[in-house]
Parts: C-alpha cells; structure tokens; sequence
C-alpha cells in the first residue's frame, strides 16, 4: 500500500486494545514530514471509495504526546494482511484526559476499565 508510517490512536487504538467502545473514523498520528505528505496522497488514493473517514493528526496529540512517544509504546496488530501500530491503551487515555472533551469524558470510565483488566492479566 503506501508504506505510511502512522500509529493509530483514538477510539480506533481503543477498539484495537480490547475496548468494548465503536468509532466513526480513524485517526492516525505522523510525523509532519515531506515524504508522509506524500505518502498520505497515495494512501487516500488507496482507500478512496471506503466508507470510513480518515483524520490524520501531525507530531503530537493531546497530553503533550509526540509521535515517537506514543510510538515507543505501541504494538503491532495484524489486521488482515496488514501490522497496524496501535497506541497503547495508556496514551489514548491519557489524551482523552488532556483534551477533555465532552465525547472523550464519556468513554474514559471504559477505557479506564478495560486498561485496570489489562493491567490485571498482564500481571
């Protein structure tokens, strides 16, 4: 595909990390480089004509979060033939806690509970 090196986050990384939550997009964090801006066209040529949109975040996120931050924490999930990076769980919370916004203040609980039952099994 177009090889753009993105990490997902958002409700989509929740999903992804078992949050029994949905979305309406997907949202990607990258660098705001040359070479993902274009790499960003040939991915909307890729998807062009799915059903989902797509927003694309540059450099950092709520919570003072950079790329190679959350990067650095992240996981690979095989979604079909592809490997997803995917935020991990504590850095989507903790930048729905940072931009506290309405919509992201009623799913914490949720994502707060599925992060204490991760923790949990990880222990």
């Amino acid at each position: 595909m177009a090889r753009l090196q993105a990490v997902v986050i958002g409700n989509s990384a929740s999903m992804l990390n078992g949050a029994p939550v949905t979305t309406q997009n997907i949202d990607l964090l990258i660098r705001d480089t040359k070479l993902n801006r274009r790499k960003l066209v040939r991915f909307a040529k890729a998807i062009d004509g799915l059903a989902v949109r797509v927003d694309v975040h540059y450099d950092r996120i709520s919570g003072d979060l950079t790329v190679s931050s959350v990067r650095s924490r992240s996981e690979l999930v095989d979604l079909g033939s592809e490997k997803l990076t995917v935020a991990a769980l504590a850095d989507v919370v903790r930048s729905k806690e940072a931009a506290n916004r309405p919509k992201d203040r009623a799913v914490l609980p949720i994502l707060r509970d599925t992060l204490a039952v991760k923790v949990k099994l990880e222990r």
